[in-house]
């Protein structure tokens, strides 16, 4: 009955000396997505609980242990998207919520409502304190923005301020190895879901908003026909340039009408960001994504992933194989970031499509 699950923890710098802790958080978030799929979860319903688990850990840049701001402070953006309806929820610069992602996921569900009292339309984006006071009355986790901070992120936030004040170096220089989480995946439905989540680069000017929270740049997904298949992809890297360019989104588009999912996403990371006209200047343009691509009746699937940064983390579970895969992703030898691409995949089964117990929301 289950599907396939893909997360990325980054795209960056990874420390060699975790390695075996990424492998276990890789692991267990894997084992959540496929534990959920078994028991007839939807995609998105996947996606939001496995983003959570990656928000939970000091590892990541994302919920707990996200990059402090400027003013010592967390917040957080995350987004999701639901490919079987197109909805779409964010929140940006979020304050003391424990898991932004499940906040992301509590206001893309309400899209599916026609319209609040007085017919006020849903938002589809909450930011700041709003984004919070929406959490609290979901009765979702709210906690003191100090909780949010590890003792890992602490220490990084007094090295490079330090650094910044001593030196006035300037802070693009200074990204720390991990940047947004994401993972997308396809159901026992057929339909494909994405989300992601990130605590923002280090020393962020309070109330900044990066991709992870901005429409078809931190994620997307799409649902396919008997002739188009069905995408969704989840970007990472630094926020700035992936609001620029549209990445999830364009690289959705492409892997669509490209036979090849490889030749694909090389080409849209190619001229759609490294050679990008929105870029022109910048000279360490660091990106990644993930993209899942599947033909649902048919059973087949790709899972790819491209990253011109140092490093990409990537893990995967799919029916074949009932154990998570993961992946260090390296850029050859001699290569520098700023001027090369990476584009891996594996392809993968499904099992016949299930039968949706309720197709109510979906009509």
């Amino acid at each position: 009955m289950p599907g396939f699950i893909g997360i990325h923890l980054g795209a960056g710098k990874h420390s060699e000396a975790l390695w075996q802790e990424y492998k276990k958080l890789c692991c267990k978030a894997c084992n959540k997505g496929y534990s959920l799929l078994a028991s007839g979860a939807t995609a998105l319903e996947t996606v939001t609980d496995v983003i959570a688990v990656l928000e939970n850990s000091p590892l990541t840049n994302a919920g707990y242990g996200s990059n402090l701001t400027w003013d010592g402070h967390v917040e957080c953006d995350a987004s999701v998207m639901d490919g079987c309806t197109l909805h779409y929820g964010a929140v940006g610069a979020v304050p003391g919520v424990k898991n932004p992602v499940k906040l992301a996921h509590h206001i893309c569900k309400k899209q599916s409502c026609n319209a609040l009292a007085l017919g006020r339309v849903p938002p589809s984006l909450l930011v700041g304190n709003g984004a919070r006071k929406w959490a609290e009355q979901a009765e979702l986790t709210t906690v003191h923005s100090r909780r949010l901070i590890s003792d890992k992120a602490l220490k990084q936030y007094h090295h490079y301020k330090k650094k910044v004040e001593r030196y006035q170096i300037h802070t693009d220089k200074i990204l720390t190895p991990l940047d947004t989480v994401g993972a997308v995946c396809v159901d026992a439905y057929g339909d494909v879901a994405a989300a992601c989540s990130s605590g923002g680069l280090a020393l962020k000017h309070p109330g900044r908003v990066g991709q992870a929270a901005t429409y078809g740049c931190g994620c997307w997904a799409s649902n396919g026909t008997s002739h188009v298949p069905s995408v969704a992809t989840c970007t990472s890297g630094c926020g700035e340039y992936l609001v620029r360019t549209m990445l999830a989104r364009e690289a959705a588009l492409e892997v669509q009408k490209n036979s090849c999912s490889v030749t694909g996403l090389h080409k849209v990371m190619k001229t759609k960001f490294m050679e990008s006209p929105f870029l022109h200047g910048v000279e360490e343009k660091i990106g990644g994504l993930i993209l899942l691509k599947c033909f649902p009746n048919d059973e087949t699937g790709e899972f790819v992933w491209t990253h011109s940064s140092k490093t990409m983390c990537v893990s995967y579970m799919s029916d074949a194989e009932r154990r998570p895969t993961i992946r260090m992703s390296h850029l050859s030898s001699g290569d520098t970031p700023r001027s090369t691409v990476v584009v891996e995949g594996v392809a993968f089964k499904l099992h016949p499509l299930a039968v949706r117990p309720d197709t109510s929301i979906y009509s």
